[in-house]
């Protein structure tokens, strides 16, 4: 009975929200860092954009998402599971570079 009684709390204490991260162009960005605000919780995309990350902290998590060429962008996950495609926006830099200037 005891047991049983503990697989429940097994479960608990860990959120994961995954996601994508693009670019304008719906590109996949490379080691874009995907924080938690307020904790030290931190992950970088894959090769495809993906992440995947964890807390011990309850959701309505605040994203602070970077990477260099992109503006710095903020997304508020207030549920578990998905935050779907996160799209960055170019920078000045890099846009003047791809625009030809």
């Amino acid at each position: 009975m005891l047991v049983l009684f503990s697989f429940p709390c097994l479960g608990m204490g860990q959120n994961v929200v995954s996601g994508k991260i693009i670019d304008e162009l719906g590109l996949p960005i490379y080691f874009a860092s995907v924080e938690i605000n307020d904790t030290n919780e931190a992950t970088y995309t894959d090769f495809d954009g993906n992440f995947s990350i964890e807390s011990d902290k309850d959701f309505h998590w605040k994203l602070n998402i970077s990477s260099k060429g992109y503006k710095t962008e903020s997304y508020f996950v207030l549920s578990g599971g998905s935050a779907g495609e996160i799209v960055l926006q170019y920078d000045e830099e890099l846009r003047k570079l791809l625009e030809g200037q």
